[in-house]
């Protein structure tokens, strides 16, 4: 066995194109750890009205991180509607986006087609129409009658969107009462606004996920970008332990051993070993480099830190050896381990979140081995044992 496992080795020492992945990957991945991102663009969301361009355009793509998007038909383009939608979005509880069509002619039958559609096509919470009639409705006291809401999920949260309506549409009611126009009704609102707490967005969640502050959102999504280059340099150095597999299958010399009576098992072992230790050996230089970093950055410490690394290394390193030696072809293997990066760390959700995916999406990310370590990187971030 240590003989196989020294002879795996030596063949990878030799091989010089090996060190650019055991030792590049770890330096690049540092660099990216030690970069400051600010992914907090849901934020700025939570408490902004997205306009759209039109009223095709889908909303799912603001919800990327679990939020409660509310797309909204405004045909009335007054300063009220202008009033309540910003009270919603500036309630942090949800995402508004809206759809002018105060200049097109609008009916409750052409809004209706694009609910059928947004409930097929799209993917968001409820779905709001603001007819043309809306700010007559609210000075006649028929609030309850100047929009219509349409659900669209069975989000719990859609309850709380009700109750904001509700209280946002008697706001408007009882100040129509004593204003003469809407400028003055708007005015007087915003007084009483200005007099109240103002609100402050620290975390947003979905009810199925932890609950993540930004910097902690930010210190995710380093990893995951970190997390890619890493997995890049263990999928290719268990290549390269295949491919001298496949060399030694072509020579004669898996043969020869078989001769000395060392069975497939023993081989095939020390292979694993050898992968073993070339983790290992990255994860010491991952160690080495972290050096450089300051822990807190990243929101744990660094023995954690690197235990995640090494046993995402072991699988990734692992797997893509016995892939390549299964397959016996070099391009091939290559081909594969090339694939296997690419697919992994696109379904896991490295790059961008995966929450408003499909559930087959969500499912396939479920099996990705990066999304593991995304997943108890953020149990440690919330201390989630």
């Amino acid at each position: 066995m240590n003989t196989l496992v020294k002879m795996s080795m030596k063949l990878l020492i030799r091989t010089k194109i090996v060190w650019l992945f055991i030792v590049l990957m770890p330096l690049l991945s540092t660099l990216i750890l030690r970069s400051k991102v600010n992914y907090t663009s849901f934020q700025e969301h939570a408490q902004t009205l997205v306009e759209l361009k039109d009223a095709d355009e889908k909303v799912v793509y603001n919800g990327s991180n679990g939020e409660y998007v509310v797309k909204v038909y405004d045909a009335s383009g007054t300063l009220l509607s202008d009033y309540l939608l910003d009270r919603l979005s500036k309630s942090g509880l949800f995402i508004i986006c809206r759809a002018d069509l105060s200049e097109k002619s609008i009916d409750e039958k052409i809004i209706n087609k694009h609910i059928d559609f947004d409930g097929h096509e799209d993917r968001m919470g409820a779905a709001i129409y603001i007819p043309a009639d809306f700010n007559e409705k609210i000075f006649e006291g028929s609030s309850s009658e100047a929009l219509k809401m349409y659900v669209l999920s069975d989000d719990a949260r859609t309850d709380a969107l009700e109750n904001e309506l509700t209280l946002q549409l008697s706001r408007l009611d009882s100040g129509s009462a004593y204003a003469g126009n809407e400028s003055e009704l708007v005015d007087g609102l915003k007084k009483v606004d200005d007099m109240s707490p103002e609100k402050e967005v620290i975390t947003i969640s979905s009810n199925n996920e932890r609950k993540l502050t930004a910097t902690q959102v930010n210190q995710k999504t380093v990893l995951g970008y970190a997390f890619s280059f890493l997995t890049l340099g263990f999928v290719f150095a268990g290549f390269f332990i295949a491919n001298g597999a496949i060399q030694e299958q072509k020579n004669g010399v898996f043969t020869r051993i078989n001769l000395t009576k060392v069975n497939s098992f023993i081989y095939f072992t020390s292979k694993f070993v050898a992968a073993l230790i070339i983790s290992l050996v990255m994860t010491g230089i991952v160690g080495v480099c972290s050096l450089t970093l300051n822990m807190d950055d990243l929101g744990m410490n660094r023995p954690v830190f690197l235990i995640l690394i090494f046993l995402m290394g072991l699988i990734f390193c692992t797997f893509s050896m016995f892939m390549g030696i299964i397959m016996n072809d070099v391009f091939g293997a290559s081909v594969a381990s090339f694939t296997l990066w690419c697919v992994s760390s696109l379904f896991s959700g490295l790059y961008f979140p995966l929450d408003s995916a499909s559930k087959g999406i969500q499912v396939l990310s479920s099996l990705m081995p990066q999304k593991w370590f995304i997943d108890g990187a953020e149990m440690i971030f919330v201390g989630d044992n």
